[in-house]
Parts: C-alpha cells; sequence; structure tokens
C-alpha cells in the first residue's frame, strides 16, 4: 500500500508538518519576540499543505471518485475541524477558520474546478490571489479573529473586531482569500507538466521577483496570540513568495526523493492529518501545562527536536497499522491517509 504513494507529495507533507510544528509549539511556548528566522521557517507549512489536498483531488478522481465522495470527504475533515476547535483548543467551532475548515471547503471546490478547462483553472487560481487584497481593504483585516471560549466568553477582545463571516472570507487564520487559490493551484499543477519540466527556472524565477515584491511591501505582518507567522495578513508578496517556495521545493524533492534519510518524511507526510492532530494533542495536554511558559530559545529548540522524533517514531507505528488492518472507513482513512 505504501509503495503505491506518492514519494514525492509525501515527501514534501513529511517537511511541511516539521516547519509548522515549529510555529505551532512557538506560538504557546517560545518567549517573545520570536527570531524573524524561526517565523519565516513556519510560515510556508500550511500554503503546502493546502496546495496538496488540491493536488491529491485529482489523484483521487484518476481512481474513479465522484462528487460525492469529495463532499463526503470534505465534510469529514470539517468535523475533524471542529473536534479540534472543541476539543482542543476549547473554543465554538466555525468561528477563527482554522485550516482544516479551509481545506475542508477546497476539497469539493478543486473537484469541480477540476472540471473546467486547464486556462480555466489557473484563470481561478490568479483570480483568487489577486481578489483577495481588495476584499482585505473592502472588508477590514482584525488584529484577531473571533474566538470564545465554550463557556461563550471572548479569548482575545481587541478594538473594531470584524464579524464571523469575514473571518471566513479575509481575515480569519486561513481564510478563503487567498487560502483557496493554492488548492486551485494545486488542481492546476497536478493536471500540467510540472513532473516532466520540473519548473526550475520558472519557480526561481517567481521566488526572486517575489522575494524583492514582499520585501519592499511585508505589510503589518501581525503576531496572534504568540502565532507569528508572516502570513497575517497574507499579501500579495507573501502569496508569489509562497507559489516560488513551493515550485522550488517540488522541483527539488522529486529529483531527490529517494534520498537516504528522506524516508522518515515520507513516513510523516503518509498520515498528515494524524501527525497534525497529534502534535495539537501533546502541544496542549503535555507540554503547555508541565512545561514552564514562554521559555528561551535554546529550551525551544530541545523541545521542538523532542516532539519531532516522537512524531517520527508515531508515523512508523501509523504505517505499521495502515499495512496491517488496510482501513476501509472513511473516516479512518481520511485521518491515518489511506
Amino acid at each position: 500500500m505504501v509503495d503505491s504513494r506518492d514519494a514525492t507529495v509525501d515527501t514534501l507533507r513529511g517537511l511541511a508538518i516539521i516547519t509548522m510544528v515549529a510555529a505551532n509549539l512557538a506560538g504557546p511556548v517560545l518567549a517573545v519576540p520570536h527570531p524573524f528566522w524561526l517565523r519565516l521557517y513556519g510560515s510556508f507549512a500550511a500554503p503546502l499543505f493546502v496546495l496538496l489536498s488540491g493536488m491529491m483531488v485529482v489523484v483521487t478522481t484518476a481512481r474513479g471518485r465522484s462528487l460525492m465522495y469529495f463532499c463526503a470527504r470534505g465534510a469529514s475533515v470539517l468535523l475533524v475541524a471542529a473536534v479540534v476547535d472543541a476539543a482542543i483548543w476549547q473554543i465554538v467551532p466555525f468561528t477563527s477558520m482554522d485550516v482544516l475548515y479551509v481545506i475542508a471547503l477546497c476539497i469539493p471546490l478543486c473537484a469541480l474546478v477540476l472540471r473546467l478547462p486547464a486556462a480555466a483553472r489557473w484563470a481561478v487560481a490568479v483570480l483568487i490571489f489577486a481578489a483577495t487584497p481588495a476584499l482585505q481593504s473592502a472588508l477590514g483585516y482584525t488584529a484577531y479573529p473571533t474566538e470564545m471560549f465554550l463557556d461563550g466568553t471572548p479569548t482575545v477582545v481587541v478594538d473594531e473586531q470584524t464579524p464571523i463571516v469575514n473571518h471566513w472570507l479575509v481575515d480569519g487564520f486561513f481564510p478563503i482569500f487567498p487560502w483557496a487559490g493554492f488548492a486551485v493551484l494545486g488542481v492546476a499543477l497536478a493536471v500540467g507538466p510540472w513532473r516532466r519540466e520540473g519548473l526550475p527556472l520558472g519557480s526561481l524565477g517567481v521566488l526572486v521577483v517575489s522575494c524583492a515584491v514582499w520585501w519592499r511591501w511585508p505589510g503589518p505582518l501581525l503576531v496572534r496570540g504568540g502565532y507569528s507567522e508572516l502570513f497575517y495578513p497574507a499579501t500579495v508578496g507573501y502569496v508569489a513568495t509562497a507559489v516560488g517556495v513551493i515550485g522550488v521545493l517540488f522541483w527539488a524533492v522529486d529529483r531527490r526523493r529517494s534520498l537516504y534519510g528522506a524516508d522518515p518524511l515520507r513516513a510523516l507526510g503518509e498520515s498528515s492529518l494524524a501527525m497534525y492532530l497529534l502534535h495539537l494533542l501533546v502541544i496542549r495536554y503535555a507540554i503547555k501545562p508541565l512545561w514552564p511558559p514562554r521559555v528561551e530559545l535554546p529550551a525551544f529548540l530541545m523541545l521542538y527536536a523532542g516532539l519531532v522524533g516522537a512524531l517520527i517514531a508515531a508515523a512508523y507505528g501509523f504505517r505499521a497499522l495502515k499495512r496491517r488492518l488496510h482501513p476501509r472507513a472513511l473516516m479512518a482513512r481520511v485521518i491515518l491517509g489511506s
């Protein structure tokens, strides 16, 4: 079962998990301000995850899956997202727009986009990205999106709070604009020539130009509750830089996907949602309550290395479990990555 998987996609997922863990661990644990290199290091996991979710819709469609299957799969991820909000963050679900919400919405959306001509797929992605700054300006962008604990009290009070619909559209943690654009871009790339041509020059060109744009117009680079990734809000420069980074990573990993030492990344990527849930549980219920708050960088790096090592060990355990049980239930397949 594992041998039939796409080694490049799983390796990239694993790389995204490792950088995502740093960002999510730093939020509640690391003393502020966070060093800029760490903020940058954790800022490209989310677009890579979302883009790969769109790409895998294309792969799954090739296996004969219908639109109803993708609706059911999206609903399953949406349910997981709501459980994460209620059980881990202990907040009212469907408020501040976690990354799982946008992935859940994008799964059936990408199945529909796949039915469009190739040029239209690219156009949809570009339009989502291009509309983002205009919508942010027109609707407003809050410093921290509405979140309420399960008892109804707000987690954070900010001036000029925007409504929840705003969080879903433009100013939540991972709103539809621009994050759905990454998923649609994944669809466009999955049916294009990137695996044959690698897009090295195009990706490098986009990366160089976009870094210059992002450096010149970085945006406010907000920190939300200790979470310091550089996409609050996601500016045009950030989005273009993320596209360039992802293109270069695809090219590099696709050329070296059998490189010695890459298997731990593959193992992480094979059960990416399970790894996502597991690392949140460990941070929330083990590290945060038992470790002194706001540690300095050396202690944080030790914690980070230990958590990554534990996740890799768990990933190999999930790999063995899937080989033995071959889960068929949709929710089990969604969480375990079967």
